[in-house]
């Protein structure tokens, strides 16, 4: 291959890839020179802690999102939860709380995925019509009010710190680093790509591409539970009205990571990196006192932006790969 073509290759992996790397690297220089604010440490920590709560359900949207569907309902998934962790953890303690609660989402995921896998249900509708389902839920199990729990063997686990390091960014970390391992490396990984790329010939091979599209909706109703558990201690407290939206900044966090919503193509790795840009976002917002409307029109659009990506990037690779063949030709016809 010509040296221009390895050239324009590298660029474009380059900013497929790690665009939104560059992307909070330059919003955290702006924060740095514009504002000394940001200069402080301990705001950095705290941009850490915030991308933990969109970034574990955005590990299991990643998955979910690779295989061409996707979740509305993690929002209000994330409410009933939460309310659920705060009105049991004082009586079954922390961790049967937390694994009580991941279950309850890995079940809830596995709703999802039955109307939408199984019944053959659109994912649009099937999640959209769970969104309301368990929002109801939420004021239910809680009355309408929201409940509270402020022992600090509870709140600590959102709060605190590990080596100076807040702790839900650490499980974070840990976790996206064993299901980066397991999409790359594993049977299951490689075929939620496979069943991304293409149903067809996911069937044709033999792949269950009903069961691995139900397993991608537990593993988001599984980390949605992680994340509810980690926010409800960090507030220590839940309420059936929290987390309006939450579900598109997990769905733009994992699509601004490189995902596609084609589905075949996604990185774990990528959703860890968007999901500190939309925590750094918020962040910096907040630093500049910019107005709290006006902050949702910066956000309406990064939501904008993020589910034109998938578009931006296919005409880019369109583009390269016109120049490759074009520079085809003219090495042929030479």
């Amino acid at each position: 291959m010509s040296r221009p073509n390895k050239r324009t290759t590298v660029i474009k992996n380059l900013f497929a890839d790690k665009g939104i790397l560059f992307a909070l690297l330059l919003l955290w220089l702006i924060g740095i020179i514009a504002n000394r604010n940001f200069r402080n440490p301990q705001i950095f920590l705290n941009i850490a802690r915030e991308a933990a709560f969109v970034g574990f359900a955005g590990i299991g949207m990643t998955f979910l999102i690779i295989t061409g569907d996707f979740d509305l309902s993690v929002g209000s998934l994330l409410a009933f939860l939460a309310i659920i962790t705060v009105s049991i953890v004082g009586t079954v303690g922390l961790l049967p709380a937390l694994l009580i609660v991941v279950l309850l989402g890995g079940f809830a995921g596995a709703i999802n995925g039955s109307l939408s896998a199984v019944m053959g249900i659109p994912a649009f509708i099937a999640t959209l019509a769970m969104y309301f389902v368990y929002r109801a839920l939420a004021f239910i199990v809680s009355d309408g009010n929201p409940v509270q729990f402020q022992e600090k063997w509870f709140t600590s686990l959102g709060n605190g710190k590990m080596l100076g390091i807040p702790t839900p960014f650490i499980v974070f970390l840990l976790f996206v680093l064993l299901m980066t391992f397991v999409l790359r490396y594993t049977l299951f990984g490689r075929r939620i790509l496979a069943v991304g790329n293409s149903t067809k010939a996911s069937v044709i091979s033999g792949i269950p591409v009903t069961r691995i599209r139900l397993g991608a909706f537990i593993l988001v109703g599984a980390f949605t539970g992680l994340a509810a558990v980690f926010l409800s201690s960090r507030l220590w407290s839940a309420n059936p009205g929290m987390k309006y939206g939450y579900e598109f900044e997990v769905i733009s966090a994992v699509v601004l990571g490189g995902t596609s919503l084609k589905g075949g193509k996604g990185s774990v790795m990528n959703t860890f990196i968007a999901s500190i840009f939309f925590a750094s976002l918020n962040t910096t917002m907040n630093l500049f006192r910019i107005d709290s409307y006006m902050q949702r029109v910066v956000i309406g659009i990064v939501l904008l932006l993020a589910f034109s990506m998938s578009s931006i990037r296919d005409r880019i690779e369109e583009y390269f790969r016109i120049r490759r063949s074009s520079g085809n030709t003219t090495k042929v016809g030479n």
